[in-house]
């Protein structure tokens, strides 16, 4: 064996055993609905979309991962939301003052909206993620879900913002922290930090327009913390979550007008979720209690009290998963004396081709306790495929 032949197979040694080490994943879910909405807050029509009438989230996802040795992993996730926005003009439109959040942070990609991305350090210690892992929160809403985020869940609300699990729940926080805990008898911790960062108010003229971002001198957004318990037992699983957003008090810069000054006060949730399974059945509950998220307004105003429950059942017989839904969540604006009493059903049938395919079938029917445009109805036929 020559010289040259040797150092290239030493060379070649090298690279497989680092490669070995290191690994590189594209996976993903893609949802595709014919939906059919009727009611009369403005959602009547037919459509075929990964939005509307979809049973799960369509994401694009790209892992890598790196064993460093001695347990110690390295990872960096990037998701992508293949729906596309609203507004697709490039502009940084998800940097709200509110609460960190909503999802993106930044420009679109060929019709792209950024979903989770965190780099991370996994090992005996536990799971360290930076950037805008998924909330805690989120996690435990899934707990007592089964129909997930998707129709019937009543996660998102529809007509009167702010009235079902996501007028509590935030979905990921831009700019975070989140550390889980090994397993210990079954037991987990987690922890969840967004630090916001005020900043003081901002000349009038250096304010950004709604929709875009003229200087980086727009006010950061609200501290959030998020805090977290889950139980692991056989068929049980029960967890809890607190959220917690501290107060806040700066110009906007973004919305309105830098000089007109935007507070918030504190507010806080508890969540308890469960879910049991027997035999080919499995029972879900859920309950919440608190304050709910809020955004700065130009006036100091109390929290909305919020409080709600969610019951559920998921039956497989053979193919078939049947799943039904009931999720109620009631709140009240600080002042006032009306309380608002929402409320969503969701049926859902999967015929499941395989283990990453299936056909569906799903009903929404969502009352947002509202006095006017308060209600609609939702029937879907769809397609999912994980990869």
């Amino acid at each position: 064996m020559t010289i040259v032949n040797t150092c290239a197979l030493a060379a070649l040694a090298v690279v497989s055993a680092a490669s070995a080490q290191s690994t590189v994943t594209i996976s993903g879910n893609l949802d595709f609905a014919a939906s059919s909405s009727s009611g009369n807050n403005g959602t009547n029509g037919q459509t075929i979309s990964t939005n509307n009438g979809a049973s799960t989230t369509s994401v694009l996802r790209f892992i890598a991962v790196e064993d460093l040795g001695g347990g110690l992993k390295a990872t960096a996730q990037y998701n992508f939301d293949p729906r596309t926005l609203a507004n697709d003009s490039g502009a940084v439109t998800n940097n709200s003052a509110a609460n960190n959040t909503t999802g993106a942070l930044g420009a679109t990609f060929t019709g792209l909206q950024r979903d989770e991305m965190f780099v991370g350090l996994s090992g005996g210690f536990g799971n360290l993620r930076l950037g805008s892992p998924n909330s805690i929160g989120l996690g435990a809403h899934g707990d007592s879900s089964p129909l997930g985020t998707g129709i019937g869940a009543g996660y998102t609300a529809y007509g009167v913002s702010g009235t079902m699990t996501n007028s509590y729940v935030q979905t990921r926080y831009n700019r975070s922290a989140r550390y889980d805990s090994p397993s210990f008898a079954g037991l987990t911790a987690s922890v969840l930090y967004a630090p916001g960062g005020d900043e003081a108010a901002v000349a009038a003229t250096t304010a950004a327009t709604a929709g875009s971002m003229t200087a980086l001198n727009f006010p950061n957004s609200r501290q959030a913390t998020e805090l977290g318990l889950a139980y692991v037992n056989g068929p049980l699983k029960v967890s809890y979550a607190y959220i917690a957003q501290d107060a806040q008090v700066n110009s906007t810069g973004w919305y309105a007008a830098a000089s007109s000054t935007q507070s918030t006060s504190k507010t806080n949730v508890s969540m308890i979720n469960a879910n049991y399974k027997l035999g080919d059945t499995t029972l879900y509950a859920g309950w919440n209690k608190g304050d709910a998220l809020k955004a700065p307004t130009a006036a100091t105003t109390a929290p909305t009290s919020t409080q709600g429950y969610r019951v559920a059942v998921k039956h497989t017989i053979g193919a078939f998963d049947l799943i039904g839904q009931y999720t109620t969540q009631d709140s009240k604006a600080g002042g006032t004396a009306a309380a608002v009493k929402a409320k969503v059903a969701g049926l859902r049938a999967d015929y499941n081709l395989s283990k990453t395919a299936a056909v569906y079938a799903g009903y929404e029917d969502y009352d947002s306790g509202a006095s006017t445009n308060n209600k609609h109805k939702i029937t879907s036929i769809g397609l999912r495929k994980s990869f």
